[in-house]
């Protein structure tokens, strides 16, 4: 019941703003990511999320946006053009399976605003957000998103696995099933928290001392993975 409650205030204070330190398992990456819902993408926030947190700043969506908006996983771009590039394909990880290779995709900037500041960068993920909020019945979708934005840019675009943590438990695919328990638009602000004194990641007992300073929340993976479970979902 502990676990549920606990679950259930994080949720409340997701939706309303506020950052998670999630960490993941130890088995995994075993490090802390910052973590922000889209449309709470504001300047001071950024701000924040590069001082406190430091690491890159991604922007990850919905398997299912992805797919409407004919976006691949960078893996799948790489492999993609094996005729042309013949070597590109030998930088692909296959030591893991295809729902663990990495969550990354392109990069992007909003065409007129850029995303070099962090104003830039606010906008950029307040224009993509808004152009997700309620997607699925949006027929031009796609065509209003590759006219909005452009690629190379400064933020790194990260698409979650089809059925989130069912089927893998990153960062990603937990931050965007948040999303789904606020009821909020699928698209996640995240770094990963580093360490400016031992250039590393930041510890967890750091990352801890972190969350109770600046009034933001910690979460294990554990902790959301149970609940995944435990409410049948």
């Amino acid at each position: 019941m502990e676990d549920t409650d606990e679950i259930e205030s994080i949720i409340t204070q997701f939706r309303t703003g506020n950052f998670i330190l999630l960490h993941d398992d130890e088995s995994r990456e075993n490090e802390v990511d910052m973590i922000l819902a889209g449309k709470f993408a504001t300047p001071d926030n950024i701000q924040i999320m590069r001082e406190i947190g430091g690491g890159l700043l991604c922007v990850a969506i919905s398997n299912e946006i992805g797919l409407r908006l004919d976006l691949p996983y960078m893996w799948q771009l790489l492999d993609s053009v094996n005729d042309r590039y013949s070597s590109l394909s030998n930088i692909i990880n296959t030591d893991v399976s295809v729902n663990n290779r990495s969550t990354h995709s392109i990069t992007f900037n909003q065409r007129k605003l850029g995303s070099v500041t962090d104003l830039g960068k606010s906008n950029t993920i307040i224009s993509l957000t808004k152009l997700c909020n309620n997607w699925s019945t949006k027929n031009n979708l796609k065509n209003i998103f590759y006219s909005t934005f452009e690629s190379p840019g400064h933020l790194q675009l990260l698409i979650g696995t089809k059925g989130l943590i069912k089927l893998r438990q990153g960062h990603t695919e937990l931050a965007l099933f948040l999303t789904n328990l606020a009821q909020l638009t699928p698209v996640v602000i995240m770094c990963e928290m580093l360490d400016g004194h031992t250039f590393d990641s930041r510890s967890v007992e750091d990352c801890k001392k972190i969350a109770e300073q600046n009034k933001f929340l910690f979460l294990e993976s554990e902790t959301l993975i149970k609940y995944y479970y435990d409410q049948k979902i």
